[in-house]
């Protein structure tokens, strides 16, 4: 017997009876472990509750989000306001990352923890690029965000985008959506002065 296995087995040859008991007890928690240590680590997250992913995206940092991707970060990882790199991209007009993430498979209609979608934040921002590319790509239009009921045409009205106004109605928008408190894109729009907004949403038809 080498001296290995021999103090290997003391606890077992001499204490059989108890040896006996916590070995069941061994198997149970290894059992119980397992799936927490091969569960893929957390993201660290900044200040700001982003992740690395998220913050390179945000920053239009191309190479680094497909270098990311390669090494086998989830493309829809969110970080700590439900945002993906998607909706980075989306917000900050960077085109050419958001295409690039759509056919790596990215989700168009993930949303965050108020209810937006990647359509919705980059017409929030006022970016026409990458609303049009997410369109094309099939995203839902008629999207509302869980606060307030509002759809991304609403947003365009009220910040008084008729570019946007005319892509999303263009594009199916329903120029009478009513938000949770009955306002309507028209409202918003004539409430703010968007002279050019409002009669291209007279135009669709809409009213208050």
């Amino acid at each position: 017997m080498s001296t290995l296995w021999h103090w290997l087995t003391l606890p077992y040859r001499r204490y059989p009876l108890l040896t006996g008991l916590l070995l069941p007890l061994l198997v149970v928690a290894a059992i119980l472990m397992t799936p927490r240590l091969m569960a893929p680590s957390t993201p660290p997250l900044d200040a700001l509750g982003r992740t690395p992913l998220t913050l390179a995206a945000e920053r239009g940092e191309f190479e680094t989000v497909i270098a990311m991707l390669d090494r086998g970060t989830a493309v829809d990882e969110s970080d700590g306001c439900g945002w993906t790199a998607l909706m980075k991209a989306a917000a900050g007009g960077h085109l050419d990352l958001l295409e690039t993430l759509l056919a790596r498979g990215a989700d168009p209609e993930h949303r965050d923890e108020a209810g937006y979608t990647a359509l919705m934040v980059a017409v929030v921002n006022g970016r026409e690029a990458t609303s049009r590319a997410l369109l094309e790509h099939g995203a839902r239009i008629d999207a509302v965000e869980s606060e307030a009921g509002w759809s991304s045409l609403t947003w365009a009205a009220r910040n008084g985008h008729p570019a946007l106004v005319a892509l999303l109605l263009n594009h199916g928008a329903d120029a009478n959506h009513s938000a949770d408190d009955g306002t309507t894109p028209l409202h918003l729009a004539r409430e703010g002065e968007h002279e050019e907004a409002a009669a291209l949403l007279e135009a669709a038809g809409a009213g208050e």
